[in-house]
């Protein structure tokens, strides 16, 4: 009976000591799994830094001719947190950080997000950028407009004298609009300086004004059409630049709340 004793005496003490160990073992990788988070998330917050810095950069060249093209960080995309075992992470929270487990919970859905962003940021502007040079192509059939093809051909002899008139000095008015153009030392119109200005004072106002020649002159129905496919052009182009501000914008505001959030977690 004492060497049964004993031996019951013996197995329980064993069952505890390997439930001791095991537990241990457990916190063990619950606490190697935070430390090991915790050294990942300088990195990140830095990534996520540069990335609002590029995209609001993004944002700020939309108004300009050519927009500048982000190189968002590798980091982004690197997926530390398959590094790391979830469950033992989670554990520490549950166990030593019960106060932070809603903002650790909120940064792994976030953590999709900016996981899968730079992919995805690609895509769209890789869309982006087709559909704006084909836009582009057709607006930049404005500078027709005031070319010496046109001018020439508008003094023909056989033209109306009335649309003739009319075109002439809306080309030299154009020419040296200064709201319009930046110009030179020598005082020649170089590049756009304002596109809006361009075409809702200039080229709508042409095309509006011409409306009365349209049927019975060829040369003043095919300036209409050059200047309102330049506006439907231009119409486009000032919509795809409102929408992509907007989901950049969205996006942005996205990674200043993880950043938030990573700040509360950050230790």
């Amino acid at each position: 009976m004492i060497v049964d004793g004993s031996a019951l005496i013996l197995t329980v003490l064993g069952f505890v000591i390997a439930f001791l160990l095991y537990d241990k073992q457990r916190k063990d990788k619950a606490k190697d799994a935070f430390e090991f988070f915790q050294a990942s998330l300088p990195e990140l917050k830095h990534s996520l830094g540069n990335t609002i810095d590029d995209l609001e950069e993004f944002i700020r060249s939309l108004d300009l001719d050519n927009t500048v093209n982000p190189v968002l960080s590798a980091s982004l995309n690197d997926k530390f947190l398959n590094k790391i075992n979830i469950v033992n992470l989670n554990r520490f929270y549950k166990k030593n950080r019960r106060d932070k487990l809603e903002a650790f919970k909120e940064f792994l859905v976030d953590s999709n997000f900016f996981g899968d962003y730079q992919s995805y940021f690609s895509n769209e502007i890789h869309y982006f950028r087709n559909a704006y040079q084909k836009r582009q192509e057709v607006f930049s059939e404005w500078q027709q407009l005031r070319s010496k093809k046109f001018f020439i051909e508008s003094s023909d002899k056989d033209e109306n004298m009335d649309f003739k008139k009319i075109y002439d000095n809306w080309v030299i008015e154009l020419n040296k609009d200064k709201a319009v153009f930046d110009f030179n030392a020598q005082g020649m119109p170089v590049k756009i300086k304002d596109r809006k200005e361009l075409v809702e004072n200039k080229i709508d106002s042409l095309a509006q004004d011409i409306i009365p020649f349209i049927e019975s002159s060829e040369k003043a129905n095919e300036v209409s059409m050059i200047a309102n496919r330049v506006i439907a052009a231009y119409d486009e182009i000032s919509e795809m630049r409102l929408k992509i501000r907007r989901v950049i914008g969205d996006d942005i505001a996205k990674f200043e709340n993880v950043l938030k959030n990573m700040n509360d977690l950050l230790e």
